[in-house]
């Protein structure tokens, strides 16, 4: 992030930026890019053209607002200097804009937008992670063959805990753990969306002035967003979860170095280098005393013992050590999905890095039964009524046949499964969708 607003500043002409999907982030983004230095949005699409205009009003844009059927229509207004609305993302990715931000959350609308948008050459931030868990890896490689950069959203909490990681090792830091906050509690892991807004505490005023989604809600309760982004770190920075699903302990912030350490030294972990994720919520409904759940966070530890002894002089201001001084816990305790995005933007047109990318396949997100689920049921995905992610390891998901999980929206139940198992290959029948054929085999798809 260093020297950005200046190089910025010094654009000739500002960097186009076309969002697809105008929800709550998308907006967010829009309304943030209009106040930050040498960017602006030059498109958006979204299939409910309306809300793309309503994005507009809200960021304060004054040029003329155009809606375009091709794409030489919105080049040609582009060049103008007007924004364009579009109905479809994959128009948008060939038209005349730097960088595309997939923001649909749809993970094989998104998978496909964001790879349309790069074999055109563009630069891609994808905020639809639950796309970046499947194919994350070949649209990184596609990146690289286009020179051109593929990356995970700042502001979302997998970006910021990279960065929390790269600092870390930066400084000479080894890391123990790294992940996110949650508000997340083990009997939440079979809710469904019918009753999910009463757990979040949200009033029918409130739910209906913000048009929540309840399925997208739900999916934060009952684990499947927390695996979701723990995946995109892991296969990030090359790390793996310790168990299956990861320890997820509620742990008042004190406790966090003294639980998140090798067994060896009074901890629950078995290795280091691991992902992990917390809760700030307990089982009655009360909360930790420092509220970490929209934190992101790193255990490090450092061999060098006059460190150790700095930051056990130290500890309180902002971090947290162990009783031993070896293990210390370092949290940013916000993040800011849309608002802090920029900052993905200005990396990639400017340096042609990424705030965060995947470059192996250290985990996987994989989809256990919510209920028992008999032959011939349709599954739903993400938040829904049937299944709920969970991480675990890729080399034991590869070898055990487990489904990623994205790819179980829309499959049918072939075998009878049990509550809590989790679903592989010979218990369903997948859909033949794009997200899939990228999956399985890049070289075979087209945009």
């Amino acid at each position: 992030m260093l020297n950005l607003p200046t190089k910025l500043k010094a654009l000739d002409d500002p960097i186009r930026v076309g969002i697809v999907g105008a929800g709550l982030f998308g907006t967010k983004l829009a309304d943030q890019i209009e106040c930050a230095p040498g960017m602006t949005v030059a498109a958006i699409a979204d299939i409910e053209p309306k809300k793309a205009s309503d994005t507009f009003t809200e960021a304060g844009v004054n040029e003329a607002v155009i809606e375009a059927e091709t794409v030489e229509e919105a080049d040609r207004a582009i060049k103008r200097g007007e924004r364009v609305i579009l109905s479809d993302g994959r128009l948008l990715a060939e038209t005349d804009v730097n960088v595309v931000v997939e923001a649909t959350g749809v993970p094989d609308v998104g998978a496909r937008h964001a790879y349309a948008a790069l074999a055109e050459g563009k630069h891609v931030i994808n905020a639809t992670v639950e796309a970046d868990t499947v194919v994350g890896p070949a649209l990184a490689t596609l990146a690289d063959e286009q020179d051109v950069t593929y990356s995970l959203a700042y502001g979302d909490q997998p970006a910021l805990m990279v960065e929390l990681c790269d600092w870390a090792r930066t400084i000479g830091m080894d890391i123990v753990a790294a992940g996110r906050g949650s508000m997340y509690v083990d009997e939440y892991r079979f809710g469904t969306p019918d009753d999910v807004f009463e757990r979040w505490g949200y009033d029918d005023e409130f739910i209906d002035e913000h048009d929540l989604n309840p399925r997208m809600y739900n999916s934060f309760l009952d684990g499947t967003k927390i695996a979701v982004e723990s995946c995109a770190l892991a296969n990030a920075v090359g790390l793996e979860p310790d168990v299956p699903g990861m320890h997820l302990r509620t742990l008042e912030a004190h406790e966090v170095p003294e639980t998140l350490r090798l067994k060896e030294d009074g901890g629950v972990l078995d290795q280091t280098n691991t992902v992990e994720a917390i809760s700030s919520l307990y089982s009655d409904g009360s909360t930790t005393e420092l509220d970490l759940s929209w934190s992101m966070f790193v255990v490090a530890r450092t061999p060098n013992q006059a460190v150790q002894e700095y930051f056990s002089q130290n500890r309180g201001h902002g971090f947290y050590v162990a009783s031993d001084g070896e293990y210390v816990f370092f949290y940013r305790p916000h993040h800011l999905p849309g608002i802090e995005t920029p900052v993905s933007v200005a990396n990639a047109m400017l340096r042609n890095e990424p705030t965060g990318a995947p470059r192996g396949r250290y985990a996987e997100v994989v989809g256990a039964a919510k209920r028992p689920l008999e032959p011939g049921t349709e599954l739903d995905g993400g938040g829904g009524y049937t299944t709920y992610g969970t991480l675990e390891a890729a080399e034991r998901a590869r070898e055990c046949g487990y489904v990623p999980f994205e790819l179980l929206d829309g499959a049918t139940v072939t075998s009878s499964i049990d509550q809590d198992d989790v679903l592989t290959y010979d218990d369903v029948e997948l859909e033949d969708s794009f997200i899939k054929k990228l999956r399985e085999n890049p070289s075979s798809v087209s945009h």
